[in-house]
């Protein structure tokens, strides 16, 4: 075990593909985990969090210093870099011109690649979870979910209706959960927490995917008909293009950037590649880039040319299939964006969602497990009906399979089981595939959650709701007391664990009882329809509603519910309760 725990790291190569000659060329950093750059720059984070301004293609590098911060994320656009920090901290870096990206107030004495702190944020005690950035325009997202943008104004790409330049963070709107935009873009989407994509800016020809072509949006539309949730990724180039997370590609915009037959506003197949499985997608000022789960690369673009064309494909004259023979069989890659040059990066290090942390605590504390893997190097505390319904094997088979595997890797495929983060892409799919499951990326945590609160058999245990219509005065014999006591409670069947880990009210509840308990009492004088939605939407995340149910009622009984059940700060029922009121 020891020895295993002492490896040495496995170091991964990236690469920086040209978008005229579309050739490969080896990145000299080791393990980098993101980048992006401008039209003269690269800028790259590794897997220390070390941030480096790297030179191509001399291969030289130049450490950047933010003094007593965890780099976390950086992003360029064509004049203007935001570097985002673990503490929520937002810097920027470049030089000021007069559309203002720069959102510092002294912007004397500005050296080019030094990072300064973004103090209009530490002014009013806002941290900052994401960033993104168009061609001059900064987008920031707030820990409690806001969206901000700054910088210029032309077409609309800072989502606002005032059509002037905006030197510091704008509030533009609330219940966001991501924000796309590309390096030399002037449009942007963005997907919400109650699961609609929007965008705004330019719209030349359809590029926002409204249905519409009105040649500016001022301000957020919805794009009809996809899901946020169904969203892994976006691009805003000369086309706009959509990578779903079950690897369907689309785009929209002009014809002559697309590969469509015509111009369309709304998001159509990409042609050429509709039967490819994709898992990343990158755009720069005149191509589109993507990578298929076999480490294929394709190119588009018309009149796309470069000396490293593998092939054309049939159903697309824009559309090339790029020689990639660096490319490590069985390893991902992503792609990372700047306005001439594309970063293709392994793709080893992915994020939590921030809504799926909650469930860590779970396997960290071991709280209501029932079954203990028993393995070589140690004893592991599971939840049994979540794991299997997370794999789709019996905890027997599991167990066996990873009898094969060290304690770090077997950690690492626990984590991915119960957040749905990789945080090593190698070492999942290895036991995924053991397993037998190939496409191991292609349900969401909450789509299993959702299959195991159907899962009824498994429900261990019930919260009691009192019946609106009990009123105790009308007790009148005392021996019966008990039994209308009973009586006065109406039982909704739940597993504890998903109480446990998604309400702080609950938890300490159960800090009171015993793991044998099978009942807790909710006093919270809510309805038991209302509950039984509410119970539903820890589960998945979402709340449905049916004919005989009455919406005002129901998000009028919920509005206190993320306060009163001590919900993640980010939940993002407030704003789904909004929307059907």
């Amino acid at each position: 075990m020891q020895d295993n725990q002492e490896q040495e790291k496995s170091e991964y190569d990236s690469f920086i593909l040209d978008s005229n000659k579309l050739l490969l060329e080896k990145i000299k950093i080791k393990n980098v985990r993101q980048g992006s750059g401008n039209s003269s720059f690269v800028y790259l984070v590794n897997d220390q969090n070390e941030l480096f301004n790297y030179v191509y293609p001399s291969g030289s590098k130049n450490a950047i210093v933010v003094k007593d911060e965890v780099v976390k994320k950086t992003i360029w656009g064509y004049l203007t870099g935001l570097v985002l920090t673990e503490s929520g901290t937002v810097y920027c870096m470049g030089t000021n011109d007069a559309y203002k990206t720069l959102c510092i107030k002294d912007k004397t004495n500005i050296k080019e690649h030094t990072p300064y702190k973004v103090q209009w944020f530490l002014d009013r005690d806002i941290k900052i979870r994401e960033i993104g950035s168009g061609s001059i325009t900064n987008y920031f997202i707030s820990t409690d979910n806001v969206l901000y943008s700054n910088g210029y104004n032309s077409s609309g790409q800072m989502g606002t209706k005032v059509h002037s330049n905006i030197p510091f963070p704008q509030k533009i709107m609330e219940n966001v959960d991501r924000v796309f935009s590309s390096p030399h873009a002037h449009h942007t989407f963005v997907t919400t927490l109650d699961d609609k994509v929007m965008s705004f800016g330019g719209n030349t020809e359809g590029l926002c995917g409204v249905g519409n072509n009105q040649q500016s949006i001022f301000e957020p539309q919805v794009v009809p008909n996809i899901s946020g949730s169904s969203v892994k990724k976006m691009v805003c180039s000369t086309a706009s293009v959509l990578l779903f997370r079950d690897g369907r590609l689309f785009t929209c915009g002009p014809s002559s950037s697309s590969g469509l037959k015509a111009n369309t506003n709304t998001f159509k197949p990409v042609p050429g590649l509709e039967d490819k499985h994709m898992v990343s997608i990158g755009g720069g000022s005149s191509v589109m880039l993507a990578i298929s789960s076999e480490n294929e690369v394709y190119a588009w673009k018309r009149g796309v040319v470069g000396v490293n064309v593998d092939c054309k494909l049939q159903g697309n004259e824009l559309l090339v299939k790029i020689r990639t023979p660096q490319l490590i069989k069985g390893v991902p890659y992503k792609i990372c964006s700047s306005p001439s040059k594309f970063l293709i990066i392994p793709a080893l290090y992915e994020e939590t969602s921030f809504q799926n942390q909650e469930f860590l605590i779970l396997l960290e504390s071991g709280k209501f497990s029932d079954h203990t893997l028993m393995l070589n190097d140690g004893k592991f505390k599971i939840h049994k009906s979540l794991v299997e319904i997370r794999t789709k094997k019996s905890v027997d088979e599991i167990e066996e399979i990873l009898k094969q595997h060290n304690e770090k890797e077997i950690k690492i495929f626990l984590k991915w089981v119960y957040t749905a983060n990789i945080e090593n892409y190698t070492t999942i799919k290895e036991i995924c595939i053991k397993l037998g499951l190939d496409q191991f990326y292609k349900n969401s945590l909450f789509q299993d959650l959702e299959q195991l609160f159907k899962e009824e058999s498994s429900k261990n245990f019930k919260v009691l709701v009192q019946d609106e219509e009990y009123d105790d005065e009308d007790d009148d014999e005392e021996e019966d007391n008990d039994d209308k006591e009973e009586e006065a409670f109406e039982e909704i069947p739940v597993h504890n664990y998903i109480l446990y880990a998604r309400s702080g009210l609950f938890r300490e509840m159960f800090e009171n009882i015993t793991n044998e308990s099978n009942s807790v009492k909710d006093f919270s004088g809510k309805t038991i329809e209302s509950m039984e939605i509410f119970i539903k939407y820890l589960y998945t995340n979402k709340i449905n509603l049916t004919a005989d149910d009455d919406p005002q009622l129901v998000a009028e009984e919920l509005s206190d519910a993320v306060d009163y059940y001590q919900l993640n700060k980010y939940s993002n029922l407030p704003f789904i309760l909004k929307q059907i009121n």
